[in-house]
């Protein structure tokens, strides 16, 4: 029975192909083996010093230097360590001190005078007393600041580097340091190498050589030498052959190249239709690898075919929707594991794996464990890909009770390879992170169409007579999990969200880089089914894949930025109305929270010790600017980072506006050209309206009412109220 494995053994007969095959043991006779898709490319790496770099305090910051095998009271890799644990050997803040936390630095991330930055879902990092954090906007700063107080060592930006700015992008999840170097990816896909000491440009790579839309950058991991990164991009629109890298430190060369969408005339490709789904059929990477040093492999998750829904012929599709486990030095693929196969729901895998050891049915496991947007957790020994704890193939939920549908998606390449039904890999008697069927008290009693929903789970047919509901794309995204080793239980940051799907055609073609699933009616969101969501953190005990402790949020509160953990026995994890929690490890028990009239949070926490002492730090945006927040025990509060926003008028709106309102939309007066939601220059709103759309959301867009202070929606209401139109 397949379980979504492709075990892979090299030959040595097979070297010299190493630089043009990719590995795979699906479809082949005889179990043959094959080798890596690595590519000898020509470097993109550029030496160019930045114009205007600021380098405060110089002679004050050193190199940090690089420490993250193993968890420790440092975060000097995005996930902590390199296995991706966001575990730290900090003890002191415990669930019976943890009331004492407060607030002990709150840093700007941004230039001062600047007016379009957040602190978007950047991951800081932290080693030797240095801690290094970023913003998100077209024009994202990076900086260094002391762990302790938060005091600026440095700042530069994209535009410093030489890069241009890009309107609809959101700045990056996070960085890696090494080699006396930090690196990250800014806006248009350039790695960049910076000196830890000054912000210096040493380097920059061109990642993103497709030149694909790209949105959010991925981050990189650094290990003995190499960087290590994916390339994600628009699988909504086309155009993107997915790809990880390894980049020299020193220099930013590319070291090997391993295509997530495998190259025609490869045996991955015998698992995709025909030659022209395999151009540029998706397969993006959004987040960080992990890393095993010890084994010598990396693990990339990977991104969902292109189109999204419907227009591919049958097959798997691999490596889509899964997990490659890559040789570090030369990027041979040792194994794949696929979470879904040929995906016609956006369930990729977007958040990092985790890497633990525990006993399972009295065996020591080398395990990984990986949460991907289907809303299932897999958990796999990391040296073979194989499920540490069952997983059985089943049939779509809806193929026996709407057969009409299923007939109607088979003829259009929902079928296996051979043509035989699909089935999904669905991990056996595991925990729920979030329901994976929906239900009448889920839904609404009537569909948008005024007809009953027809009740279903993750995996879905599509049909064109009903609304058929089940479909829950965003359950666990990109937030990344926690492994506590004391516990033996992972963290999930995940959120409820049935959607209900009915068919409008396969043929419709999406032609927006924003609009997704034009081929179901509202974007496969009918009306009332998808809202409130509602945030679940669940501890996972990785002995049985089986649920240890979970706690709901009320309705219309989602879970959001990750979870962080240390050896004090605290869960930290933020939610979407800006408040940071803290809850018991072992029991689930909340034991804290901070929250702030005007505090928004998509990010992840981190947890770090410093001269003695132990900080939660995490990148916000607070009173509209984005900000790095670090808590310690008994701290005393800080300064506001700004005058607040007094009372109602446009004095203050625009700042609110463009910090939390910019990337999204365009308004002249603010100098902000954001696409994604409604042109408000030419809406031309009234401040009534503007006050209670920012309040209540709706249509896509979040509500802000707990994220900004009553008088910042006054505010923002009639700044964009007296200026829509107006220039």
């Amino acid at each position: 029975m397949r379980t979504g494995i492709r075990q892979v053994s090299v030959v040595v007969g097979l070297c010299a192909l190493a630089l043009a095959l990719v590995l795979s043991a699906c479809g082949g006779s005889g179990g043959s083996t094959t080798t890596s898709s690595t590519t000898a490319e020509k470097p993109e790496a550029e030496s160019i010093p930045p114009e205007g770099t600021s380098t405060e305090a110089e002679s004050e910051s050193k190199p940090a230097s690089f420490t993250g095998e193993e968890p420790s009271a440092e975060w000097p890799s995005v996930g902590g360590d390199v296995g991706g644990t966001r575990y730290s050997t900090a003890e002191q803040i415990t669930p019976e001190n943890v009331g004492e936390l407060k607030l002990a630095y709150a840093a700007p991330l941004d230039p001062k005078g600047t007016k379009s930055g957040s602190g978007g879902e950047n991951n800081p990092i932290e080693s030797e007393g240095v801690i290094y954090a970023a913003s998100s906007s077209a024009n994202p700063t990076v900086g260094a600041y002391e762990a302790t107080t938060g005091k600026q060592l440095w700042q530069t930006t994209s535009v410093d580097m030489g890069i241009s700015p890009l309107e609809k992008a959101t700045g990056t999840r996070g960085m890696a340091i090494g080699e006396g170097l930090l690196y990250v990816e800014m806006p248009g896909g350039y790695l960049v190498g910076l000196d830890q000491k000054t912000g210096k440009l040493e380097w920059k790579t061109l990642i993103n050589t497709q030149k694909v839309f790209q949105y959010s950058q991925p981050t990189p991991v650094y290990w003995d030498g190499l960087v290590y990164i994916g390339q994600s991009g628009s699988d909504i629109i086309g155009g993107l052959r997915g790809f990880v890298k390894a980049v020299d430190a020193k220099t930013g060369k590319v070291a090997w190249t391993f295509s997530t969408l495998p190259k025609v005339g490869t045996p991955g490709a015998k698992t995709w239709d025909s030659k022209k789904e395999l151009t540029d059929g998706g397969g993006g990477v959004w987040t960080n690898p992990v890393i095993d040093p010890k084994l010598g492999l990396a693990y990339f998750p990977t991104g969902n075919p292109w189109p999204d829904i419907g227009g591919r012929g049958p097959g798997d599709d691999d490596y889509m929707d899964g997990v490659v486990a890559l040789d570090m030095k030369t990027g041979k693929l040792k194994w794949f594991y696929q979470t879904t196969h040929h995906d016609e729901w956006d369930y990729d895998c977007a958040q990092p794996p985790v890497l633990w050891e525990h006993e399972v049915e009295g065996q020591q496991v080398k395990g990984l464990s990986v949460g991907c947007k289907n809303g299932y957790v897999y958990e796999l020994d990391r040296e073979t890909g194989e499920p540490v704890t069952p997983v059985k193939e089943e049939e779509l939920s809806n193929a026996k009770s709407d057969p009409k549908a299923k007939a109607e998606d088979e003829k259009l390449g929902w079928v296996k390879q051979n043509g035989e039904p699909l089935t999904e890999p669905i991990p056996v008697d595991a925990g729920e992170v979030v329901p994976h069927c929906a239900s009448k008290n889920l839904l609404p009693p009537e569909a948008p169409d005024g007809k009953g929903f027809e009740y279903a789970c993750a995996y879905m047919y599509f049909g064109k007579d009903h609304y058929t509901a089940g479909w829950n794309g965003t359950s666990l995204d990109w937030p990344p999990s926690s492994y506590d080793p004391t516990t033996g239980y992972t963290y999930y940051c995940a959120n409820v969200g049935i959607h209900a799907a009915k068919l409008k055609g396969f043929g419709v073609k999406q032609t927006s880089e924003i609009e997704t699933f034009p081929q179901l009616y509202a974007n496969g969101e009918g009306e009332g089914a998808t809202e409130p969501r509602q945030g679940w953190v669940t501890a996972l005990n990785v002995e049985d894949n089986k649920v240890a402790w979970q706690v709901k949020d009320k309705s219309g509160t989602e879970c959001a930025g990750g979870s962080a953990t240390s050896a004090g026995g605290v869960v930290f994890v933020p939610d979407s109305t800006g408040v940071l929690h803290a809850y018991d490890a072992s029991t689930g028990k909340e034991v804290w929270s901070y929250e702030h009239g005007s505090l928004s949070i998509d990010a992840p926490p981190i947890v770090y010790e410093n001269e003695g002492k132990e900080y939660v730090a995490i990148a916000a945006t607070l009173e509209g600017q984005a900000a790095l927040l670090g808590f310690a025990l008994g701290a005393e509060e800080p300064a506001p980072l700004t005058t607040p926003v007094k009372g109602a008028g446009a004095s203050g709106g625009e700042e609110v506006f463009t910090s939390n309102c910019g990337s999204c939309h365009t308004l002249a007066a603010a100098g902000t050209t954001g696409q994604v939601g409604p042109n408000l220059d030419e809406l031309k709103p009234d401040e009534k309206t503007v006050q209670t759309q920012v309040e209540t959301g709706g249509d896509k867009m979040p509500s802000f009412k707990g994220k900004l202070s009553p008088a910042e929606i006054k505010s923002v209401a009639t700044f964009v109220s007296k200026s829509a139109g107006k220039e």
